[in-house]
C-alpha cells in the first residue's frame, strides 16, 4: 500500500514507567479479574506469538521449495534455448563435409528434457496420491490402521502390492473400494469395550486438534491453514491441550 502524507500518522503506544499497570488491568470490572487470569493471558499471548513465528517459518520454507522447483524448470528451458541457438548458428555456417551429421539433434534433446520433466511430475503426483490414501486411513482408523486394512484387502482378494499400486495410480478407485468416502462405522474395526467401561469414553482421539491435525491441513490445504481463523484456533487448542498438543513432527521442527 502506498503511503500518503495526508493520512493521519499513527503513533505507537508509549509506556508510562510511573503508571501501575497491574492496578489498571486487574480487579473487578477490569480486563482481568485476578492475577491468575492475567498470568494465563500472558501465557496465551506468548504462545500465540510462537505460533505466528512458526507459521512464518513454514511459509518461508514452502516458498523456497516452490522457488527451487521453478528454478529447476527454468534451467532446463534455458538449456533447450541455448542448444537451439547453437544449432541455428551452425546451420548458417556451410559444413565442411556435407555428409557429416551434427553432433546432436536439438529436437531429440528437447524431447528428452520434456520426457524427464513429465517423469518427475508423474512421480510427484503418485507420491501425493499415496500420501493422500495414507492420511485418509490414519484419519479413519488412527495410526495403527494396518490390521483394519489387512482384513479389508484379504476380503477383497487384493494383495499389498495391488494396494500400493492403486494408492499411487488410482487413489479415487481405492478410496471407494475401501469405503473411505462413506460415513465412519468405527464399531466394525474397534476392539470390544472393556468391562464396566463407560461408552462415552470411546470418543476418538483424532477429534482433538493437535499439531499433527494442523500439519496435515497445512500440506493438503495451505490456504485454509494460513487463514487467521485457523491460526487463532490452533493457538487456542495448544493453550487448552498443553503438552498433549505437541505430537507428530512438533519436536523435529524445533
Amino acid at each position: 500500500m502506498t503511503e500518503n502524507l495526508m493520512d493521519d500518522n499513527p503513533t505507537e503506544p508509549q509506556i508510562d514507567p510511573s503508571k501501575n499497570y497491574f492496578e489498571e488491568l486487574v480487579g473487578e470490572g477490569k480486563k482481568f479479574k485476578s492475577p491468575e487470569e492475567l498470568a494465563r493471558g500472558k501465557f496465551e499471548s506468548d504462545t500465540y506469538i510462537k505460533h505466528l513465528e512458526r507459521g512464518r517459518d513454514e511459509l518461508r520454507n514452502d516458498y523456497l521449495k516452490l522457488r527451487e522447483e521453478y528454478n529447476s524448470r527454468a534451467k532446463l528451458e534455458e538449456i533447450i534455448d541455448q542448444f537451439s541457438k547453437q544449432q541455428l548458428t551452425s546451420s548458417e555456417t556451410p559444413p565442411a563435409n556435407e555428409g557429416t551429421r551434427p553432433a546432436y539433434d536439438p529436437k531429440e534433446i528437447e524431447s528428452l528434457v520434456s520426457s524427464k520433466i513429465q517423469e518427475h511430475e508423474l512421480t510427484k503426483r503418485q507420491e501425493d496420491n499415496f500420501n493422500l490414501i495414507r492420511n485418509k486411513l490414519q484419519q479413519r482408523y488412527g495410526n495403527d490402521y494396518k490390521d483394519a486394512v489387512k482384513k479389508q484387502i484379504d476380503d477383497l482378494g487384493i494383495t499389498e502390492a495391488d494396494l500400493n499400486e492403486m494408492a499411487r495410480k488410482q487413489p479415487k478407485v481405492l478410496i471407494r473400494t475401501l469405503g473411505l468416502d462413506q460415513e465412519v462405522q468405527r464399531e466394525e474395526f474397534q476392539s470390544p469395550p472393556r468391562p464396566n467401561q463407560r461408552s462415552d469414553s470411546f470418543a476418538p482421539s483424532l477429534q482433538k486438534r493437535t499439531w499433527a491435525h494442523y500439519e496435515k491441513m497445512r500440506k493438503e490445504d495451505p490456504n485454509r491453514y494460513y487463514s487467521p481463523q485457523v491460526q487463532v484456533q490452533m493457538h487456542q487448542d495448544q493453550a487448552n491441550l498443553g503438552k498433549e498438543f505437541e505430537d507428530g513432527t512438533w519436536k523435529a521442527l524445533g
